[in-house]
């Protein structure tokens, strides 16, 4: 097409070398010498790869961009996470005492954790966290078969000497996990003795081929990711995934060694793998070590592995072709350059647009019980994994399509008038519309009270809205006659949401410091300008119009003394997340339109990314050109 192009006179964009492909490693975000920042210090004094396109980056230009200075330090890295502390003699010895519950445990009940009634006694013992670990955070992080699980925990009761170290590392680790969980309040020596049992199994695990490691080395990385040490998680994942490889996990033929249930225990194992591995790519923008997660193995069973009473019927089916693709969002490329054609990034035959057509094609394939509009007609324990379903996907939009934001803001804050690339403001269309549903999804989750603020991706998934709808206020600054936005209220409740959980001494680092950040991006919103509403003008005598400042004087905030200057709203605004059919413009931003009833046209604007042979016939030599080139071809 290039040399097509040449041979008519066409002005053509300069050759983007690693643009037209994310292969190379680099995901098509450019070269070291445009990102300088790709290498940042870690808290051990070591260097850590963070690519062009990843979140940390996108956060940096975003607080450039509004007036904020850059982080204080790199804190998600954080030191070694190895504690140096000598083992006591008696877990050198594999004392099944030794893990037991401390007596002071069995005397402080934590009255605000979400796990069931209150117990006392002898009942409150380990039994309490693995119940707790079962009910709050598997059905998220799918890595043990209780049944299973549960056989081996009583084995190790009866025969403490004979337990598997792989097996043992993960029941420590569920210990770990659901010890910010449970009702019943352990000391933190507690955890850190806990840890140290887990470090001194780690060289074990490592060389262990087996599904168990694999649980093990998951369980613990997630550990290590939310207490500030996502470095050390990556390098367990990546162990984690070498080991799969080597025991067949991504493979799909028959074992005849191997009952039903040990086989698609292995395929669920597979996908969760995948799916914790590409969410933290979509992070960092590193190469995934899965390059074909699908090719050789199907879903599994929910019914053989018990996943029914947890989920709705094919939400297994569904949500793994999901990550499949937010795997392509993290390969495709996602940083235009301002010397070259976008059209690499944004342009109909671009990586990027082919994968929001799969979305698309995924969204509208979905089945009907599946969709967000019915999670308030899905039985209880269904709302939170299909909220958390259409929460993935909106987060897939947002990291596909929050650099075309960043750039339409960035062009509107220099130039103050907006971009004339038609397929680059539809793109960001796309990241506010789903910035915004992501925020309607979390405020859902809060009202049913299944949002879960200790282990999984909420908070994560609360600061990558309020990122989009930071840009979107931005953008709406440039702009005339747009008044109070919706993005402006979501990005309240957002922040209150964080204000609220952050309250809660169990919140790990990781997830306390996201918390902090979604606050301090409300509050970069709240000190910029803000447009005026329109002035409505009557002909005839009527009621006064209520200024539409009124409807947030309820929800103004106040300097918190704690919690490292963290926000406290003096009132909850409560979304309401399905408006009734009689609802007006002050109610319909919570629903699926915008302020005043207005709905977004998706289907007006997919029109960039339909390039098919049915349309070939209409396209003429200036659709040539603009796919070539932003330039005109010559007249005659």
């Amino acid at each position: 097409m290039r040399q097509l192009g040449s041979s008519l006179g066409i002005p053509l964009p300069d050759a983007g070398g690693g643009e037209a492909s994310g292969e190379d490693g680099k995901s098509g975000s450019g070269n070291e010498n445009e990102e300088p920042l790709s290498l940042l210090p870690d808290q051990q004094g070591q260097v850590q790869y963070i690519g062009p396109a990843s979140s940390f980056s996108f956060h940096l230009k975003l607080r450039t961009l509004v007036g904020r200075g850059a982080f204080r330090e790199f804190v998600l890295f954080g030191r070694n996470a190895a504690d140096q502390e000598s083992l006591d003699p008696a877990v050198a010895d594999n004392d099944p005492h030794a893990l037991s519950t401390p007596p002071s445990a069995t005397s402080n009940i934590d009255h605000n954790s979400p796990v069931g009634q209150r117990v006392s006694g002898e009942s409150q013992s380990l039994e309490t966290l693995i119940g707790a670990y079962f009910h709050h955070i598997n059905p998220d992080f799918p890595v043990l078969h209780e049944a299973s699980f549960r056989e081996a925990y009583e084995n190790w009761l009866h025969l403490p000497a004979q337990a598997d170290p792989a097996w043992l590392c993960s029941f420590l680790c569920v210990l770990l996990l659901s010890r910010r969980i449970s009702r019943i309040t352990f000391p933190e020596e507690q955890e850190r003795f806990w840890w140290r049992r887990v470090q001194s199994l780690l060289p074990v695990v490592i060389f262990t081929s087996s599904v168990t490691a694999v649980q093990a080395l998951m369980l613990a990385a997630i550990h290590l990711h939310n207490t500030n040490h996502r470095d050390a998680c990556w390098n367990l994942t990546g162990t984690a995934v070498r080991i799969a490889f080597a025991i067949g996990l991504h493979q799909d033929k028959v074992n005849t060694a191997q009952g039903p249930l040990a086989r698609e225990l292995r395929k669920r194992m597979w996908w969760t793998l995948y799916a914790f591995e590409v969410m933290q790519v979509s992070s960092y923008d590193r190469p995934s070590a899965i390059e074909h997660p699908g090719s050789r193995i199907d879903c599994p069973n929910d019914r053989i592995i018990g996943l029914t009473g947890y989920c709705p019927p094919d939400y297994t089916k569904w949500f793994n072709r999901l990550v499949i693709h937010l795997g392509s969002a993290c390969r495709a490329p996602k940083n235009p350059k301002a010397h070259s054609s976008e059209e690499s990034y944004v342009g109909p035959l671009s990586p990027a647009a082919g994968v929001l057509r799969e979305l698309d094609r995924w969204k509208e394939s979905i089945p009907t019980h599946l969709r967000v509009e019915n999670a308030d007609t899905s039985q209880s324990s269904f709302q939170r994994p299909l909220l958390l379903l259409h929460a993935m996907y909106h987060y897939t939009i947002v990291v596909l399509c929050r650099a075309a934001l960043l750039t339409r803001a960035t062009t509107l804050s220099k130039e103050g008038k907006d971009s004339k690339n038609i397929a680059l403001t539809s793109m960001s269309d796309f990241c506010v519309e789903s910035g915004r549903a992501l925020a309607r999804i979390l405020i859902k989750l809060e009202d049913i009270g299944k949002f879960d603020a200790i282990t999984w991706w909420d908070i994560w998934y609360s600061l990558a809205s309020a990122s989009i709808l930071v840009l979107d206020l931005v953008c709406d600054g440039k702009k005339s006659g747009k008044g109070i936005s919706e993005s402006r209220i979501l990005l309240s409740q957002l922040a209150a949401l964080a204000t609220k959980h952050r309250r809660n001494p169990h919140m790990p680092g990781t997830i306390e410091k996201w918390a902090s950040i979604t606050v301090e991006l409300h509050s970069m919103a709240d000190t910029s300008p803000q447009p005026q509403p329109p002035k409505v003008e009557t002909t005839s005598p009527g009621p006064t119009p209520q200024p539409i400042q009124q409807e947030l004087a309820s929800y103004q905030f106040h300097q918190s003394r704690v919690n490292s200057g963290a926000y406290l709203f003096a009132d909850n605004l409560n979304g309401s997340y399905f408006p009734a059919p009689d609802e007006g413009a002050d109610a319909g931003f919570a629903g699926q339109g915008m302020i005043g009833g207005g709905r977004f046209d998706r289907g007006a604007q997919m029109s960039f990314m339909d390039f098919t042979i049915n349309n070939i016939q209409d396209w003429d030599w200036g659709d040539l050109g603009s796919l070539l080139g932003n330039d005109a071809p010559p007249q005659g």
